[in-house]
């Protein structure tokens, strides 16, 4: 039997010297090689100058556009966009330097080869297009090296941005003979497998060879490659069509929620998993090899189910675009308020099955709003607090209840009140938190008793506690919403304009008691936290309180801060005022200062409290509690006392 051979094709011989073009699909995923592949990619280029053998570099899949001269990309895209990117900047940098050729090939021939030809005629044709949402600004970076009349939208959009900058940088003064032993380094040593099937099947087949060798694939990527393979195996067009058509919805609601790693794609695809067909949260992790095991290529009777998981899928990315940023969906604005909180949570993961579900099935704007509203709540009194614990977390629960809502799967027997499944799935959610998260455990999760050994700075919940506490005041004062920015990031432009948490009294303040006192309790406590713009704690940050609260006042006059600023020296005047009244020292000696720290964290964390209460309050939970009050110098262990109070014996509430 004769043995089968393969030559490595050369770059040049992949364009076939300018008359083959490419092009990548919408459905496919966007660019997405960073800085260290590409910086791969030029140690590679480096090394091989000094070989006469061809290098090979990878395999290049495509599929050819009917008759055409023109191939879509199937696999390779990655790799061929950053060659194309790369020469693209050499052209550029010749033409700078004023050479009219390259290892003795004309410079406008190379870029006709490689990158585009026609321009002098008005006919640009491209001979790498990367579809009609990504081509006006990769184009545009092919052209000038940056962005000239394009916005950077997405995370695609920056690599490629960056890809060209980077390769710039390398290039820059680069003597001409270097640049042609790169250009020639590329163009004729770097060797790649090409193959282009005929079959949509046989793409297909390639595919799952394809998905488990290289840079490793989404498992989203995988599911859209089965369901091209299925499509095609059993010759199901609508199929096909569906997935081509609905896949770049997909990818640009996707990246409008800021989802664009491998990781993003699995957790966002297990969510859909779970509402979709299972709840199990293990068997989530491998949506993939369930998908084919429970539709196996030689089962044709369930094609329609696949059809409807993929409208399933893009729906649930609208829904997470919403959810990232809400401002730009045409949602009721509650809705947008709702989800903005959700989506600025520390942690969402364990609601997330449910905002999907309740998106594909319920149609009524304010219902949802109810529903989204209670969910926000839910999920900062059980899970962000941290009453959850990772042995019995109830996320089966929660998971088993968006199932059930997509599905109409609810039994009958659960439901003898005749709800429908909206209102049943309120009941269930109340129960839920009535069980989970009642007011007397939402408040004991959000004080330290006097043994506690907590520390309220590692919260993970502690910012978006304070932004949220500081939003509500803005609000009382009839300014706009300000809880995204009061949580962004440090900014590299500005990057003074960052809130950052800080103890009122400090860590290292040891003048009040003993060097003990950096364990005391009151430094670890809910109330002795504040959010502020880092540029004004720089100068007082290991102060005593009383410095300290009046520089945060005084700072205020001349720079724009959070409105607990304020609060906060009205609140230390009101228990420097309470101590005088009380009496008891002669001289303001340790003994003062610390009772004077102690009440005036007091009020403030008694104020914190009330404001959750209010906030995240809860219609129709059993014994709700009104309001706290909070005593710190008293002989009880814990510092809260519940207005009506609540008798934990009893089950009672006395008022």
């Amino acid at each position: 039997m004769k043995q089968a051979t393969f030559e490595l094709l050369t770059l040049n011989d992949i364009f076939d010297e300018g008359k083959r073009q490419f092009s990548v699909p919408d459905y496919q995923r966007g660019y997405s090689w960073e800085k260290e592949q590409r910086e791969d990619l030029i140690a590679d280029i480096k090394q091989i100058q000094h070989q006469r053998h061809r290098h090979f570099t990878g395999t290049i899949v495509a599929s050819r556009q009917g008759d055409s001269n023109c191939f879509d990309v199937v696999d390779g895209q990655q790799r061929i966009t950053t060659l194309v990117l790369l020469l693209a900047s050499i052209v550029r940098s010749a033409r700078q330097q004023s050479v009219e050729e390259l290892a003795g090939v004309a410079i406008d021939k190379i870029e006709a080869c490689y990158i585009h030809s026609g321009s002098a005629s008005g006919n640009t044709s491209y001979q790498l297009r990367l579809g009609e949402i990504r081509d006006p600004l990769f184009h545009e970076v092919l052209k000038h090296g940056r962005v000239m009349n394009r916005e950077i939208q997405n995370k695609t959009d920056q690599n490629i941005v960056d890809a060209a900058s980077e390769f710039d940088d390398w290039l820059q003064a680069m003597p001409v003979d270097e640049l042609a032993r790169v250009l020639s380094t590329i163009t004729s040593q770097l060797g790649f497998l090409f193959y282009a099937p005929e079959q949509d099947a046989e793409i297909g087949l390639m595919f799952e060879v394809i998905n488990n060798r290289g840079k490793p694939l989404s498992e989203l990527e995988k599911i859209k490659n089965y369901l091209i393979y299925f499509a095609g195996r059993h010759q199901k067009g609508d199929l096909k069509n569906k997935v081509n058509k609905n896949w770049p919805l997909l990818l640009q609601h996707l990246n409008t929620a800021g989802y664009t790693s491998n990781d993003d794609e699995n957790r966002f695809l297990r969510v859909c998993w779970i509402v979709f067909k299972d709840y199990n949260k293990s068997r989530s992790y491998h949506v993939y090899d369930n998908l084919k095991q429970i539709y196996s290529p030689d089962d044709i009777v369930h094609w329609g189910v696949l059809s409807k998981f993929v409208d399933f899928v893009v729906g649930c990315a609208k829904t997470y675009a919403a959810l990232h940023q809400p401002e730009r969906s045409a949602l009721s604005e509650n809705e947008k308020k709702c989800l903005q909180r959700i989506s600025l949570h520390p942690a969402n993961a364990s609601v997330l099955p449910l905002i999907v579900s309740l998106y594909a099935k319920e149609h009524d704007a304010v219902r949802r709003s109810d529903l989204l509203d209670l969910l926000e709540k839910l999920n900062f009194r059980y899970y962000v607090t941290g009453i959850a614990s990772r042995n019995d977390s109830g996320q089966g629960e929660l998971f088993k209840l968006a199932y059930d809502f997509y599905n109409d799967s609810f039994l009958p027997d659960e439901n003898e009140e005749g709800l429908d499944n909206s209102q049943l799935i309120r009941k269930r959610l109340i129960s839920f938190i009535n069980e989970n998260a009642n007011d007397h455990k939402f408040i004991s999760y959000l004080t330290l008793d006097k043994d506690e050994s907590g520390d309220y700075y590692s919260w993970q919940g502690l910012k978006f506690f304070l932004a949220s506490y500081e939003d509500s005041l803005l609000e009382e004062n009839r300014q706009r919403s300000r809880l995204r920015a009061l949580l962004a990031l440090r900014d590299k432009v500005n990057p003074n304009d960052f809130y950052h948490l800080e103890h009122i009294w400090a860590i290292k303040d040891y003048t009040v008691v003993n060097d003990e006192c950096d364990r005391d309790v009151n430094k670890r406590r809910l109330g002795n936290f504040i959010l502020l713009m880092e540029v004004l704690n720089i100068k007082v940050s290991d102060h005593r309180p009383e410095i300290k609260v009046k520089e945060y006042f005084e700072g205020t006059k001349e720079q724009a801060n959070t409105l607990m600023i304020r609060e906060l020296w009205k609140d230390f005047k009101t228990a420097t005022a309470h101590m005088d009244k009380q009496g008891g020292y002669t001289r303001k000696v340790a003994g003062y200062w610390y009772s004077l720290y102690q009440y005036f964290l007091d009020l403030r964390e008694q104020r914190m409290v009330n404001f959750a209460l209010d906030r995240w309050r809860v219609e129709g939970i059993v014994r709700p509690v009104e309001k706290i009050s909070i005593k710190s110098d008293t002989d009880s262990n814990e510092i809260f006392r519940c207005v009506p109070e609540y008798n934990e014996q009893s089950k009672l509430v006395i008022d």
